[in-house]
């Protein structure tokens, strides 16, 4: 009996001390909030995105990037306006913003690049060289879940696949 009642002591002691009335300290930790479940993630370079809200009573998501690490040049087109080249990401938990410095540094590393196609997943690089009217279903699955972006004239990107929702532009605007 007397362990019940020092537990209970020490439980209520807890309680009290977690509802103390004073107001929790801010922090510079961000979490992703869905609907269905709370998910923390630690932030790794400090980049963060909103992802639009489509309705009207729900909060928006805030989401925590990180650097693209490296990349792998899969495939090389040369044409008249300079080369397409189709690169391999390391899987990660980008944003739109992460995206969008990635197309700009390669734009620094390659200056004969003109288009880019822009992945995490080398099947889906090697399924992006197939005609679309030619792919099949699991092709197309891939390019949706794998394929991030599209750079095209050295100046604008599209978002793709899981990005899509996010709007294209001018690089940097």
């Amino acid at each position: 009996m007397r362990i019940r009642s020092i537990a209970l002591v020490a439980v209520l002691a807890l309680l009290g001390v977690a509802c103390d009335g004073d107001d929790p300290e801010l922090s510079t930790e961000s979490t992703i909030v869905t609907e269905a479940t709370n998910t923390t993630t630690p932030p790794s370079d400090g980049s963060t995105t909103t992802t639009p809200d489509g309705d009207q009573g729900a909060s928006p998501t805030t989401l925590v990037g990180e650097n693209v690490s490296g990349h792998e040049v899969a495939n090389e087109v040369e044409n008249d306006d300079g080369i397409e080249r189709h690169v391999v990401i390391p899987n990660g938990a980008y944003t739109d913003v992460d995206l969008e410095n990635f197309v700009i540094d390669l734009l620094e590393e390659y200056p004969d690049l003109h288009n880019a196609e822009i992945f995490d997943d080398a099947a889906a690089a090697e399924a992006f060289q197939v005609p679309e009217a030619d792919r099949t279903e699991e092709q197309t699955e891939l390019l949706e879940r794998h394929h991030f972006v599209t750079l095209t004239g050295r100046d604008r990107i599209d978002f793709r696949g899981p990005f899509a929702e996010f709007p294209g532009g001018a690089i940097g605007s």
